[in-house]
């Protein structure tokens, strides 16, 4: 069952579900929590050079976050910078916030209606945050859309909303994207 306003802001309260920044008052919606962007991102960028391709064998990628490291740039923002994102461009981000979760809720992270009516996701099919989940959400933001669109730190840019589990989980999350960032 989805967490009301109500039932958010008691698990707050609790100590059990945590954010830092803590959340404002604003940030809270009937179901749902609004989540900020971060400042750093990872680009990607297809090579224009004739005749050169870059070609993914799935089969044999063992770490996803080395190969972005390694094919991406990292790109830190200062205030007042702002990202662009060209019409089908891709780029790899962070909330603001970093979060708890307890043992007995999970979330799923979505976009915003606003953004996603000018073509704006932020994750593919990757929506799930599993109950233990501790660290910042890494939001993966395209840019379907047919406009330029600037991002800047801060932003309101996705909502998380959670719900509680049938039974608590006995298992801690094991993920090479606990604690991540």
């Amino acid at each position: 069952m989805v967490l009301s306003d109500h039932e958010i802001w008691m698990e707050i309260g609790s100590g059990r579900l945590a954010f830092n920044p803590q959340l404002t008052f604003d940030q809270v919606s009937p179901s749902s929590i609004d989540l900020h962007l971060g400042d750093t991102f990872t680009r990607f960028s297809q090579s224009t050079m004739a005749g050169v391709s870059t070609s993914i064998d799935l089969s044999q990628l063992d770490d996803v976050e080395q190969f972005a490291s390694i094919h991406g740039k990292e790109v830190t923002l200062s205030a007042g910078e702002k990202l662009t994102l060209a019409p089908d461009e891709f780029a790899l981000a962070y909330t603001k916030e970093h979060l708890t979760i307890p043992n007995y809720l999970a979330g799923r992270i979505e976009g915003r209606s606003s953004f996603a009516r000018l073509g704006i996701s932020i994750h593919q099919t990757a929506p799930t945050v599993h109950a233990t989940f501790r660290g910042y959400l890494r939001l993966e933001i395209r840019n379907n859309g047919v406009y330029e669109c600037k991002f800047t730190p801060g932003l309101r840019i996705c909502q998380l909303i959670l719900e509680r589990l049938g039974s608590p989980s006995v298992t801690e999350l094991m993920s090479k994207f606990q604690d991540a960032r």
